[in-house]
């Protein structure tokens, strides 16, 4: 069973009700496992305009999925990918990391991920194009 990682991007525009989105939410990833990465929680959250109806629809939401940690493997594939890939910041390279060591495929916007990252499988609803690379372990 495919499990999906939710970028950033992905997570407020299903919550907008964004018609690319939520068709690729109600048709891929129905029934199937959702994650966020701890630093797409930081992210919606620690938006600083952000209004109480909000921070519960976002609360809400990330109660419906599991937050997978930042922990010593995900360190080890952020420092390989931003070693070998210059144009992807550290928030990038924390999420991709998180699907590549977990083995989900993210659900993105970011035209960044489209850059060849080795391991890392992609959905981008924009492109509808679903991105593979081979995995090779961290250094």
């Amino acid at each position: 069973m495919d499990n999906f990682l939710l970028d950033t991007n992905a997570v407020l525009d299903f919550l907008k009700g964004e018609d690319k989105i939520t068709t690729i939410f109600n048709i891929k990833l129905k029934d199937k496992n959702k994650f966020v990465s701890e630093i797409t929680r930081m992210e919606l959250l620690g938006y600083p305009d952000i209004t109480s109806e909000e921070e519960e629809t976002i609360d809400q939401f990330l109660s419906l999925v599991e937050i997978l940690p930042c922990d010593e493997i995900v360190v080890k594939r952020v420092i390989q990918l931003r070693r070998m890939t210059k144009r992807l910041k550290l928030p990038d390279a924390l999420i991709a990391a998180t699907a590549i060591e977990y083995q989900l495929i993210l659900v993105s916007r970011d035209k960044v991920f489209s850059l060849s990252i080795l391991g890392l499988k992609l959905i981008n609803p924009d492109t509808k194009i679903i991105h593979t690379n081979h995995v090779h372990p961290p250094q």
